[in-house]
C-alpha cells in the first residue's frame, strides 16, 4: 500500500497513525497539493491524502481511509468499539477534534492563501475560536484517562492528539489560551508510541 501526501496534514498524519495502530504496513509517498500532475493520479479533487492499495485501487478522502481500515484490519474492535454508546462516544470525540483540524486548517489558508490584504481577519478569529472551543471539550474529556481507548489509545485518541499537535504547529497561541493540561499530557503519551512518533511532521 502507498498512502499519498506529507504528515504535516493532520489527515494524512491520522490515516498514517491508524494504519500503524492496525499494523497494516504502507509505503509513504510526500506529494503536496502543489504538485496538481502527480495528486492527479490518485485524486481528480487533487486533495490529499489518498490510499493506494495493492492491487491499485485507490481510496481518497480519510474518512474513506478510516473506515477501510475499520472494516478490514479491525476485527477485534481494538481501534474503535463494534457499536452501541461506546462506538457513538468515540466518534463524538472524534467528530469534535476532526472539527478542530478543519477550522485550524481554514484559518491557517486564510493567512497563506491570501493576499495580506485580502486576509479577513473576523473570520479567521471565528473559525480559530471554533477550533479552541474543541479544545476545551476535548480537554475536559480526557480528564483522569491513560488514553479514551482506556490502556491504549484508539481512533479517539488518533483523532485527538493529531489534532492538537496540528493546532500547535499552526495556531500555537490559541491552543495555549485554552489552559489545556490534560489533552498534552495525552498526547506526550501517545507520541512516544512508535504508531504516533513516526508519523509526527518533521518539517
Amino acid at each position: 500500500m502507498i498512502l499519498i501526501g506529507r504528515t504535516l496534514s493532520p489527515f494524512v498524519r491520522r490515516s498514517a497513525t491508524l494504519l500503524n495502530l492496525a499494523g497494516v504496513p504502507f509505503e509513504q509517498k510526500v506529494v503536496t497539493t502543489d504538485d496538481v500532475e502527480e495528486l492527479s493520479k490518485y485524486n481528480p479533487v487533487l486533495r490529499v491524502p489518498a490510499l493506494q492499495l495493492d492491487d491499485q485501487e485507490v481510496i481518497i478522502d480519510s474518512h474513506a481511509i478510516v473506515d477501510f481500515v475499520l472494516s478490514e484490519h479491525d476485527a477485534a474492535y481494538q481501534l474503535c468499539p463494534a457499536g452501541g454508546a461506546e462506538r457513538r462516544e468515540v466518534m463524538r470525540i472524534s467528530a469534535i477534534a476532526v472539527g478542530a483540524m478543519e477550522k485550524l486548517l481554514a484559518a491557517a489558508y486564510e493567512r497563506s492563501q491570501r493576499p495580506k490584504e485580502l486576509i479577513h481577519a473576523p473570520y479567521r478569529e471565528k473559525v480559530l475560536g471554533q477550533a479552541a472551543g474543541a479544545f476545551a471539550e476535548l480537554e475536559a474529556q480526557a480528564e483522569g484517562l491513560t488514553y479514551f481507548g482506556g490502556d491504549a489509545p484508539n481512533l479517539a485518541d488518533v483523532n485527538a492528539v493529531i489534532a492538537y499537535d496540528f493546532g500547535m504547529i499552526v495556531a500555537p497561541q490559541t491552543v495555549e489560551e485554552v489552559a489545556l493540561s490534560h489533552l498534552p499530557a495525552l498526547a506526550r503519551r501517545a507520541n512516544a508510541l512508535p504508531a504516533f512518533a513516526t508519523t509526527q511532521w518533521q518539517g
